[in-house]
């Protein structure tokens, strides 16, 4: 199932947006707000091309329906979420990787758009899932999710940045890894 969102924040430019997307303040606060377990980046790696590495590790709070607890038997859900952003082009690539990589799939791309002193991100993504007779049902419930968290991301960004914190911010990249 594809899927897209877009978030925009006003009055703020790309460098300024890009330290508060990626800085740690940011991040717990997300967690915070989408009532996660656990957010925490495990992994930051430029590469040699400047492309950026990261690996950050989520346990969500889910009141899964009765169906998918069934399939889980008792496991509770965590996942990494992998991107990779090409400060050249101002995209990402993103993939989840799980326990259950071959049964759930979810990727796609991010692009981060300024224009005017706004930034807008969109995602393209997709949500694969190969259980039968529930897949779909999976498939709309991951988008459900994540355009519900989304919508979260964009409020706390709006946040930061009327509040004048994206000045305030530590980046992930300078945080080690845990």
């Amino acid at each position: 199932m594809n899927f897209a969102v877009e978030i925009a924040a006003r009055g703020i430019d790309f460098p300024s947006f890009r330290r508060v997307y990626y800085s740690e303040e940011f991040n717990q606060e997300v967690a915070e707000a989408v009532k996660l377990k656990e957010r925490s980046q495990k992994e930051f790696v430029t590469q040699p091309d400047g492309k950026e590495r990261r690996r950050v590790h989520v346990v969500p709070r889910v009141n899964l329906p009765a169906a998918v607890q069934k399939l889980l038997n008792g496991q509770s859900i965590s996942y990494d979420e992998i991107t990779v952003f090409d400060p050249a082009t101002r995209s990402a690539t993103f993939a989840v990787e799980s326990m259950a990589t071959d049964t759930i799939q979810v990727t796609g791309l991010v692009r981060f758009l300024e224009d005017a002193g706004n930034v807008k991100v969109m995602f393209d993504g997709e949500a694969k899932v190969k259980v039968f007779g529930l897949g779909g049902f999976i498939e709309r419930y991951i988008v459900g999710e994540v355009k519900s968290r989304y919508d979260h991301v964009q409020r706390l960004l709006q946040e930061f940045i009327d509040q004048g914190r994206m000045h305030k911010t530590t980046p992930l990249s300078q945080r080690p890894a845990v």
